[in-house]
């Protein structure tokens, strides 16, 4: 795995905080001098008092709120492959004015959010939006690329001071190793490229080897529609039921290209009434019902070893 972010070796870097109230403090003093207004004093006095909580001791607080917390046990670690991976900016309208010249403007805040599951275990991201730079926020430019189908490790905690937000103190990825676990075998014929061998069904129960074979079939040719047509919905995802509608959206996260070609070659296996199929750190469930076969839950098993 590489490593892309540890709280344990961040260093405070926000010092351009004391920049503000050092600002307003000049104002103070040079209008102190002049014999301005006791009044206007005051007020800029009390201007310099807030901008050094807010732009500075906050986020020193911040800082060593969150360095605390690897050591206090409140922190957690996951490890298992990305999925649900979702980055977006959203653009708010704050308020509309006018200017000399200009009969009127819109003003627009733009905020940007990054959204992901490791495992079982959901992550949302401020980017950018946090005190200070003690969590990993991927507010870098450029920032560190995420996307189904990685593996990751992730240690996080869950911040008191911020509604239980999780906050990720230290990221690890490894982009190829929950794609490369599953074997592939192939079969090479003259003049013909190398194609995965089928998986033998000999043993499996007549109506859920036919089943099995469509199934296959259309998951490694990446035929998403086929694969939706023998998926029963609510569909669960890593115990999290979802609406066919949202099939589409994860379709790339639980069958990624790389990882297809498995199904040419696992074997499932029986679970209870349920069968089971292994590809690298993805499990997939199949149960029968009024409508046969049908993949009904997804997993994905963080005890997987490379």
């Amino acid at each position: 795995m590489t490593l892309v972010f540890d709280t344990a070796s961040a260093q405070f870097n926000s010092y351009w905080g004391l920049l503000l109230p050092a600002a307003t403090l000049a104002v103070m003093v040079v209008t102190l001098l002049r014999g301005g207004q006791r009044k206007w004093v005051f007020i800029l006095g009390g201007v310099t008092v807030f901008l050094f909580l807010v732009a500075f001791v906050l986020p020193v607080a911040d800082f060593h709120h969150v360095k605390a917390a690897l050591t206090d046990g409140s922190a957690k670690t996951v490890e298992g492959v990305i999925s649900m991976h979702e980055r977006k900016t959203v653009k708010t309208w704050t308020g509309s004015g006018g200017g000399v010249g200009v009969s009127s403007y819109n003003r627009y805040r733009s905020d940007t959010s990054e959204q992901f599951y490791v495992g079982n275990q959901w992550f949302w991201l401020r980017v950018g939006g946090m005190p200070s730079g003690a969590s990993f926020t991927n507010a870098g430019e450029p920032p560190v690329v995420l996307r189904d189908g990685m593996r990751a490790r992730v240690t996080w905690f869950e911040d008191p001071w911020n509604g239980d937000e999780t906050r990720i103190l230290k990221l690890e990825i490894d982009e190829k190793s929950a794609l490369a676990r599953a074997p592939v075998r192939p079969v090479v014929m003259a003049g013909v490229a190398p194609v995965a061998a089928p998986a033998s069904t000999a043993a499996l129960p007549a109506d859920f080897a036919a089943f099995w074979k469509r199934f296959s079939t259309a998951a490694a040719a990446g035929d998403k529609a086929g694969v939706k047509a023998l998926t029963r919905f609510p569909f669960l995802f890593a115990g999290t039921p979802l609406e066919a509608d949202r099939f589409d959206n994860i379709w790339m996260g639980i069958f990624p290209a790389p990882l297809r070609a498995c199904f040419g070659t696992a074997t499932p296996m029986k679970d209870g009434d349920a069968w089971t199929v292994g590809c690298g750190a993805y499990v997939y469930v199949f149960n029968k019902g009024s409508a046969g076969w049908q993949l009904t839950d997804f997993t994905a098993d963080p005890e997987a070893q490379e």
